[in-house]
């Protein structure tokens, strides 16, 4: 089968994104050279008027799913994913910015080497218009790499369909539902890799590090504590969520330093 014919869903979830931001990303995907997608867009209980800016675009492609309210991020995912139609997911965030080439080039990359259930690429960290950093390393992805933070990028990440489903979607983790994710999905056998090429910019907003407080990490360390044991973690990787419980309690400037002095080390490798 050509390459063209294989069907993806592009699934993303909306809620309360700046219109300037969610046309950028909406945009870099209706401009992909890969053409045959539908993109599912989940309006989980946004103020933003979705449907306005979808009459703007034009483009049948595109399918809104308007939850009952405020769902979560989780819920929507899974509501997009029970939608979907194609052989591939495609992850978009309403604020990053997709390259042109990018389903092109993940669905290739997917064709060519199916032993991968998940692909990734390497992504560029900005805000405003500066570059702050570079992140992802690429090769493929086992528990260790999970284990000490060397994960898949998820937004930028194409994922077979079937893979997902035979482990029921995502699960209720709050801001560790990519962790999560990429747990069930070894723990089941399935690969992750992530490619050398920049395919994604992931947009960091300043106010983003005041969501990064010990309340909100709750959900990671609490996914940390059940999956460790699964995947039979040494024990020098619990002290992750020791880190974690004391970057929860930091003053806000410091974590975003540190965050910040750490995408541009792995830049500068």
């Amino acid at each position: 089968m050509n390459k063209k014919n294989v069907k993806v869903s592009v699934i993303m979830s909306e809620y309360n994104t700046s219109e300037e931001n969610l046309k950028k990303a909406i945009n870099s995907i209706l401009i992909q050279t890969y053409k045959n997608f539908e993109f599912i867009i989940v309006n989980d209980g946004s103020k933003t008027d979705l449907e306005k800016i979808i009459k703007e675009f034009n483009d049948n492609r595109i399918k809104i799913i308007n939850n009952n309210g405020n769902k979560g991020f989780v819920y929507s995912l899974n509501n997009a994913i029970k939608h979907a139609n194609g052989k591939y997911l495609v992850r978009m965030d309403t604020d990053d910015i997709s390259t042109s080439d990018r389903i092109e080039k993940q669905v290739d990359f997917m064709k060519k080497h199916p032993e991968y259930a998940v692909v990734s690429s390497k992504t560029i960290e900005f805000s405003g218009s500066e570059e702050i950093g570079l992140l992802g390393e690429s090769g493929e992805k086992k528990k260790n790499d999970i284990l000490k933070g060397n994960i898949p990028i998820h937004a930028a990440s194409i994922f077979l369909k079937d893979a997902i489903d035979d482990i029921g979607g995502y699960k209720d983790f709050n801001r560790a539902e990519d962790f999560v994710l990429w747990c069930e999905l070894l723990l089941k056998g399935y690969r992750l890799y992530v490619t050398d090429e920049i395919l994604y910019y992931y947009r960091v907003d300043p106010s983003d590090y005041k969501k990064r407080t010990l309340k909100n990490r709750k959900g990671e360390i609490i996914a940390r504590l059940k999956y460790y044991p699964k995947l039979k973690a040494h024990p020098k990787y619990y002290i992750r969520i020791l880190k974690s419980i004391i970057a929860g309690i930091l003053p806000i400037n410091l974590v975003r330093k540190y965050r910040e002095k750490k995408v541009l080390k792995v830049r500068n490798k």
